[in-house]
């Protein structure tokens, strides 16, 4: 059984009642005149009353007793994150077998939306959830005190929340950051941008993207490098701050960012028509449009992350004498399980440096390091026009 709280058997309905009431306040407030107000007042109460529903007529899963039950929240659909979330599924299949059930679901990037899938979570009573994204890892730690919180993908964790320090958590939250070794990410930026201005773009409203924006300031300004910034906060902003960058500086640098990661299409048109070099954080957003990036193995980190929820869950959870694993030592049962003890890991050891062949052959741009080629799709040859009808073939004297 899981150790809830008596708040927890209320879930989570008035909370996200009272976050689409805020919808439909700041709806209102944004809305002048009389008609556009009234206009506003019916689509708030239509969206309040869609979001209600989805609440009130979810019906918990059916729980089998002896299993382990996690739900995986991915805030968004962003590949790096869902690599994430298939090392992570792959693992944990390999160390618990049938012992394990997982509820794998990707929110839309808002808060609203990851507080239904947390809220169903809650109501499901599972034993642990993963939380992929610094979004869904607060709206996970904002919901339950009690449930373990895994996390991964989320650059910095007390900027995120829920824990105290990185070598002893002291809550219900621990897991894997992304953050690459920053000095060596440093050293590769400027061997792309060879003396450029380099353009730092990230979303404002991202907090982890200005947490790892500042220590990449802090190593340009210590290499006299000179750099400019720009930023957005939300992605209809995004092309805008890409193409002010792009005018300006000859080289992009991104850090892991959410809203970049979804929109590399735009970054990657951008700054091919500006021929712009960017540099990105993971290989996911090098695969999709950047010319060279240095970051950590998603996938891997996810598989290294179902350590971390193998162990809270087999030596953490109370019902972890029901799963026969022969290889239990007494003596460590309570402190390898206790997740406010189990200090956040970082993924140094799986950093490389990785360079799109596709973008490259466009700027006519030449690794000059050590680079591993990303695997693109070539891209399909425009069609050629069709020629024009001669006299003879028209019919025409």
């Amino acid at each position: 059984m899981n150790n809830y709280g008596k708040n927890e058997d209320i879930y989570m309905n008035r909370k996200l009642m009272a976050a689409v009431l805020c919808c439909v306040m700041a709806t209102l407030t944004a809305c002048g005149g009389k008609g556009g107000k009234k206009e506003a007042e019916n689509k708030a109460a239509e969206a309040a009353s869609e979001e209600a529903a989805v609440v009130e007529t979810y019906t918990p899963a059916v729980h089998e007793e002896g299993k382990y039950y996690v739900g995986i929240i991915q805030q968004s659909g962003n590949e790096a994150l869902s690599l994430a979330s298939r090392g992570f599924q792959e693992e944990i299949k390999d160390l618990m077998g049938d012992h394990v059930e997982v509820d794998y679901q990707v929110a839309d990037g808002t808060e609203l939306g990851c507080d239904i899938i947390v809220d169903h979570f809650l109501q499901d009573k599972d034993d642990l959830i993963l939380a992929g994204g610094t979004l869904a890892l607060r709206r996970a730690y904002n919901a339950t005190k009690d449930i373990p919180i895994v996390g991964t993908g989320i650059t910095d964790f007390l900027i995120a929340g829920g824990v105290s320090s990185v070598n002893e958590p002291g809550g219900n939250v621990t897991g894997i950051s992304d953050l690459p070794p920053m000095q060596t990410q440093k050293d590769y930026l400027l061997n792309v941008a060879d003396g450029d201005t380099i353009g730092i773009v990230y979303c404002s409203e991202e907090v982890s993207s200005g947490f790892q924006v500042k220590l990449m300031k802090s190593y340009l300004d210590d290499a006299g490098v000179d750099y400019k910034e720009y930023t957005f906060t939300d992605d209809s902003g995004l092309e805008s701050a890409v193409t002010n960058a792009c005018g300006e500086c000859g080289t992009l640098y991104l850090p892991n960012d959410d809203a970049l990661s979804r929109n590399m299409s735009a970054v990657k048109r951008i700054s091919l028509e500006k021929g712009t070099k960017v540099f990105a954080s993971n290989e996911s957003m090098c695969k999709d449009g950047a010319l060279a990036a240095y970051g950590i193995d998603y996938y891997e980190m996810g598989k290294r992350t179902a350590e971390v929820a193998y162990d809270v869950m087999i030596y953490g959870i109370d019902k972890a004498d029901e799963y026969n694993n022969e290889d239990w030592e007494a003596d460590d049962y309570e402190e390898r399980g206790d997740i406010s003890k189990i200090s956040i890991d970082r993924m140094r050891d799986t950093a490389n440096a990785y360079y799109n062949p596709v973008i490259a052959e466009k700027l006519g741009w030449t690794p000059n390091g050590s680079y591993t080629e990303v695997e693109v799709e070539a891209e399909a040859p425009a069609e050629a026009a069709a020629p024009a009808e001669t006299a003879a073939q028209s019919g025409t004297n």
